[in-house]
């Protein structure tokens, strides 16, 4: 496969995890990769409707996550559950949300975090329907 060169500015500690493993553009290459392929299993196994992914969605606009924060993501969802209805503005069954998305381990919790993030990213999502967006960005259906 053809790659294309880009510049990219990483942590010393990264640079060292890197060389631990080999060439260091095979090894982001391949790594990015695995994860990826990691974040759309996690998806599916999920197993999220796409009205329970566009609450997800609409709780995570604007918010950035790093892998600690991105653990607790669920704890804003049930916030905007509770306090805000969101819930209802999504036709979702609040609870039963809530009890899949504490069950979910760190993978879970990161591919969900990286889905409305790449949702909010795109620009090709501002032009269609949420749900459409939605559901391609979480790989629903």
């Amino acid at each position: 496969m053809a790659t294309k060169s880009t510049s990219v500015n990483l942590q010393p500690a990264t640079i060292a995890k890197l060389d631990e493993r080999g060439s260091r553009s095979s090894v982001i290459n391949r790594d990015l990769d695995r994860l990826y392929t990691l974040y759309s299993r996690a998806l599916r196994r999920i197993g999220l409707t796409i009205d329970e992914a566009c609450l997800i969605v609409d709780v995570l606009n604007g918010t950035i996550r790093d892998t600690r924060s991105a653990l607790m993501f669920s704890f804003g969802v049930k916030d905007a559950i509770e306090l805000d209805g969101l819930d209802e503005k999504w036709n979702v069954d609040g609870r039963a949300l809530i009890e899949k998305l504490s069950t979910l381990d760190e993978i879970s919790c990161m591919a969900v975090v990286d889905a409305a993030e790449r949702y909010w990213y795109g620009e090709k999502y501002r032009t269609m329907d949420v749900r459409e967006g939605v559901k391609e960005v979480f790989g629903i259906g």
